[in-house]
């Protein structure tokens, strides 16, 4: 594993928020360097007039130990975000002040910069780092609920970022393609999973969380953020057919989009939102369920996708029903797939026959193969060949 490195992580994402693979990956590599995880939040100047400011933003420390090798930094609340060009440098180079005290501060002079999205990148080139990485985990450009404005400043960020990047990590098979004739050096390193939490689980005293006990049986689970990614006329129609089932939805929900889908699914009886769970939470969740979902809307963001929800399922032993999307190469023995509602409820229907103890372990052995600690080592390598010969 990578190790002796200051690793400054420009993250999409708050730490505690739903775990991505940015939060498994530093996690583990804090075990043996440093981390200073950038969490994205800036306010606007329009924010600060209207008073929208979270007390904690303001009274609690902008750089924050969380664990062994790992610290969370916030940008100060004194350096909002704005349109007008004199005030917009003056913020940005307060902002730019602000982190280099925070670096010194834990004597990140020259380090790995590590930057999943373009709109995060806006001090990458400034900060004296030794080795510029891009991960990339999503075709942002196409996000459905982007204006065209919106995608073409994604496309113009992300050209930026890949001409001053020195190694690009895709998650997907598709993103490889895409990526390899715009950047020299592409790597490929799917998503993974924590295995060794499943097991403990499986191994432990396991009883179902109360909100999920309490539901009928049997119970079709979905796990990961509910948006309009998702095909949701898809769940309603499963849930319309099979009135008997429970659909259990976990994760937290963003309406931009699909606002008129959401109402409805949620208007049905058998469809129970229970929320966004903690990570350590997640296992007991899915050990609950009698199958699991891959619920995507088909289009280019699926073709893309690496989803971790795929291994954490497997991880359960659990029955597994998708749409079809390149993501599944490698496990279609054990993952059923469908292309309608119909052939949904028929696939879900032959999960709940299942009774054969050797494919749960053929599947919690798929899992193991692909932990976030054989993730961390590949990263690891392409990075310490990329620092070689830098």
């Amino acid at each position: 594993m990578l190790s002796n490195q200051a690793i400054l992580c420009l993250a999409p994402n708050p730490w505690h928020d739903i775990w991505r693979n940015r939060q498994h990956i530093f996690s583990r590599l804090a075990r043996q360097n440093t981390i200073l995880y950038v969490e994205p939040r800036v306010y606007s100047l329009a924010a600060l007039r209207r008073g929208k400011v979270d007390r904690r933003d303001l009274w609690s420390p902008r750089l924050r130990h969380e664990a062994h090798g790992l610290w969370l930094y916030r940008h100060p609340v004194w350096a909002p975000r704005t349109r007008r060009p004199g005030l917009r440098r003056l913020t940005k180079r307060l902002r730019w002040l602000a982190l280099r005290r925070a670096m010194a501060r834990l004597g990140l002079r020259h380090p790995i910069t590590w930057v999943f999205q373009p709109r995060q990148a806006e001090m990458v080139g400034t900060l004296g780092e030794r080795l510029v990485v891009y991960h990339i985990v999503d075709e942002y450009t196409a996000f459905r609920y982007l204006s065209p404005e919106e995608r073409r400043r994604i496309q113009e960020g992300e050209r930026w970022l890949l001409s001053r990047a020195d190694l690009v990590i895709v998650t997907s098979k598709a993103l490889l393609t895409t990526k390899s004739s715009l950047h020299p050096r592409v790597v490929w390193v799917p998503n993974g999973v924590d295995f060794q939490r499943f097991e403990q689980v499986r191994q432990g005293n396991f009883s179902p969380p109360e909100d999920v006990a309490k539901l009928r049986r049997p119970i079709i689970g979905y796990v990961g953020h509910i948006s309009v990614r998702l095909d949701l006329p898809l769940l309603a129609a499963i849930a319309r057919r099979r009135p008997n089932w429970s659909l259990a939805l976990v994760g937290s929900v963003w309406e931009k989009g699909c606002e008129e889908d959401l109402a409805t699914l949620r208007a049905l009886p058998n469809v129970h939102f229970l929320g966004k769970k903690r990570s350590e939470e997640v296992p007991r969740y899915i050990f609950a369920f009698d199958a699991c979902l891959i619920p995507y809307r088909q289009g280019e963001e699926a073709r893309h996708i690496s989803p971790i929800k795929l291994y954490e399922y497997l991880a359960a032993g659990k029955p597994v029903v998708s749409v079809e999307i390149p993501a599944l190469d490698g496990f279609r023995r054990v993952v059923r797939t469908a292309d309608s509602p119909e052939r949904f409820v028929e696939a879900l229907e032959a999960s709940l026959r299942e009774n054969d103890p050797n494919l749960v372990r053929r599947r919690q052995r798929l899992a193991a193969e692909n932990s976030w600690e054989n993730r961390v080592e590949a990263i690891s390598a392409a990075v310490e060949q990329a620092l070689a010969s830098s």
